[in-house]
């Protein structure tokens, strides 16, 4: 356990400042951005539930890295309201980072605007890290024989869970225009604004804010055939994840369903291949991570399989034309 934690910091080491991602960003905007809470633009549905599952790095460290996601909003005439729950256990370490966040937002454009959308949210709430040190070995447990368990470690700490007030804001913006063929958006978010101290020492450790931008454009090639180029950008504390990709839907002839592909290149980490299904807003994609970065010396080529999972209720269409990732 000992030599595989060393290369997972080795190898990861430029990701080890960052919260956990998910690969099907656009499948969790209230992660990604809270300004997209209950904005819809695909027609007056009441309400919209999401769900997200990932498990990565099966091979390492003997348990997978696991982040499980439930979360739902609401439209209420120029504000959205909506609650996301999350939860990330890493390893065998166990240490877990559960997240409980209410979400609000604000369409700033006027109701008869018929080419501008653009909205801001705030997003405020706490989260909870714990680990559980039985399940911990450090530097100085270490002998000629390996790493033992039953010798003192030398760590102190004060806790081992730890609750903190957590705030979030961004904005979101989108250029419709029925008679043209692209619909191009773009949404600005910080996370962490409050920088709440994550520290189980009596130290001060500072979380650091968490800045996101994601931009896509659909483009309505046919009246079957949507096309949607993205990408996301992070940033925390010097470390960033840059992901592109393009998402394809493809209208069934004779149904009301559209078959979904599509693959994403995340910079230095790993390529994400996609499959899913839409009905009207309701999407159902998983998604698989093949590793690029180091790791896979490690772990082999295989990082992550994912569900994302969404739900709206039902509602009469506004324009009849599909948007990308519900909104």
């Amino acid at each position: 356990m000992g030599v595989t934690a060393v290369c997972v910091a080795v190898c990861a080491g430029n990701l080890n400042a960052q919260d956990f991602h998910l690969s099907q960003y656009d499948m969790a905007p209230l992660y990604y951005n809270p300004a997209q809470t209950g904005m819809y633009l695909t027609g007056n549905e009441p309400f919209r539930i999401f769900g997200n599952f990932r498990s990565q790095w099966q091979k390492l460290q003997g348990k997978p890295y696991s982040s499980v996601s439930v979360a739902g909003d609401v439209p209420l005439k120029r504000f959205g309201a909506g609650l996301l729950i999350m939860d990330h256990i890493a390893g065998t370490s166990n240490f877990g980072t559960f997240q409980f966040l209410a979400s609000g937002a604000y369409r700033i454009t006027a109701d008869n605007s018929r080419n501008h959308f653009l909205t801001v949210g705030l997003q405020m709430g706490f989260f909870q890290k714990r680990f559980n040190m039985g399940n911990l070995l450090f530097e100085s447990q270490y002998t000629n024989e390996g790493l033992d368990g039953s010798l003192p470690s030398g760590e102190v700490f004060d806790r081992q869970s730890i609750t903190r007030f957590d705030a979030n804001m961004g904005v979101f913006y989108k250029y419709i225009d029925k008679q043209k063929r692209f619909d191009p958006s773009i949404g600005l978010s910080v996370y962490h604004l409050n920088m709440a101290n994550e520290s189980f020492t009596g130290t001060k450790s500072r979380l650091p804010m968490r800045f996101n931008a994601i931009a896509a454009c659909d483009i309505h090639a046919t009246t079957d055939l949507l096309v949607t180029p993205n990408i996301l950008f992070m940033y925390q504390r010097k470390a960033f994840e840059l992901n592109m990709g393009v998402m394809v839907e493809y209208r069934v002839n004779g149904t009301p369903y559209r078959l979904m592909a599509g693959a994403n290149y995340r910079h230095k980490d790993a390529m994400v291949f996609q499959l899913g299904l839409r009905q009207g807003s309701s999407m159902f994609r998983v998604s698989y991570d093949i590793l690029t970065s180091r790791l896979k010396y490690f772990g082999g080529t295989r990082g992550a399989f994912e569900l994302g999972v969404v739900y709206t209720g039902q509602g009469k269409s506004a324009s009849g034309r599909v948007r990308a990732g519900g909104i």
